[in-house]
């Protein structure tokens, strides 16, 4: 296992028979066969990935000839290194760090959107404890991210600059551990505030007693996309019809997230053992279908380009959309 990974989550599915059989799993051969049978695709823990869950669940993969394995990470850049290394097949994960790391001339391409940002799916979070009451009351506060750079300080700092804080009046800390260990971590006392997604902002109210400070789905970052289903370029072109097949379950498994809740709650139960007193109550974010919507990572582009988090060096290629572009294939 390499040492930058979590967990590794790997789940089997058979299915019933009456397709062609492929490594002890019934395939659709309607189907083109994928050149390449077994990746890997590594996950940010959140319910921004249901529609993975539910391909890996409801045997989607299978059924398209694929055996996939969901290695669990960080933050998507505690994987972009190892991905260019093709340690990694695909990355379920934020479009930030793939966009800056595009920029600086790396080459990945988006096969799938994943999700976007509702109500209750993306917050800021204190103790029950704490005296911060408002967003003014972060100057001078630390505030707990899951990577440095990423969409956690991008949404964080649309919205301070939208009330008038400048993102320079915060210090932003990443957690090498993610989503899973910040709740805990909040506790000590060594932040004034975290950054949480679902299902960990519900974690956080529901074991230790933690308070939503302020919901991130608002102003410039409503409805805002989050997550994608990325590999590089190179990946993408060696084997079109893996990444077909993955492409096709993944569309499935969104259709069944974003029509079905119940569905969702089951696979992320299962996904991070979570108890129904967290699932039943958790917000899900949106699961865009269908081609990739260029308007639609544009507009990160945009909002990083407006808030630093991409260099104004950029500004032209942003502004043309030629870097977006660049990613689409």
């Amino acid at each position: 296992m390499p040492s930058w990974i979590a967990a590794v989550v790997v789940l089997s599915v058979f299915l019933p028979s009456g397709c062609a059989s492929h490594a002890g799993v019934a395939v659709d051969s309607g189907f083109a066969k994928p050149e390449e049978t077994a990746i890997t695709v590594a996950a940010i823990p959140s319910n921004d990935l249901a529609g993975l869950y539910i391909a890996q669940d409801d045997g989607l993969f299978a059924s398209r000839g694929l055996h996939v394995t969901i290695e669990k990470i960080a933050s998507s850049q505690a994987v972009i290194v190892a991905q260019l290394k093709g340690q990694v097949d695909i990355s379920a994960g934020s479009y930030v760090a793939y966009i800056s790391a595009q920029a600086a001339g790396a080459r990945f391409r988006i096969l799938a959107e994943a999700s976007t940002l509702k109500p209750g799916t993306r917050m800021l979070v204190t103790t029950g404890a704490s005296r911060i009451i408002s967003i003014a009351g972060l100057v001078g506060q630390k505030i707990g991210v899951n990577g440095t750079n990423s969409i956690g300080t991008l949404l964080i700092s649309a919205l301070l600059e939208e009330h008038g804080v400048s993102p320079k009046k915060v210090d932003f800390i990443t957690d090498s551990k993610g989503f899973p260990a910040m709740p805990g971590q909040l506790q000590t006392g060594n932040w004034g505030s975290a950054f949480l997604a679902e299902p960990y902002a519900t974690i956080a109210e529901e074991d230790y007693g933690d308070r939503e400070l302020v919901d991130l789905d608002q102003g410039a970052t409503e409805n805002f996309p989050i997550d994608g289903y990325v590999a590089t370029q190179a990946w993408a072109e060696k084997y079109p019809k893996t990444a077909a097949a993955f492409v096709s379950a993944i569309q499935q498994g969104q259709t069944i997230a974003e029509t079905q809740p119940l569905v969702v709650q089951a696979a992320m139960a299962k996904s991070d053992d979570l108890p129904s007193q967290v699932t039943a109550v958790m917000a899900l974010p949106g699961f865009p279908t269908g081609a990739v919507a260029v308007q639609n990572i544009q507009r990160v582009a945009d909002v990083m380009l407006e808030f630093g988090v991409l260099s104004g060096e950029y500004r032209a290629e942003v502004a043309k959309g030629t870097l977006i572009r660049s990613m689409l294939g």
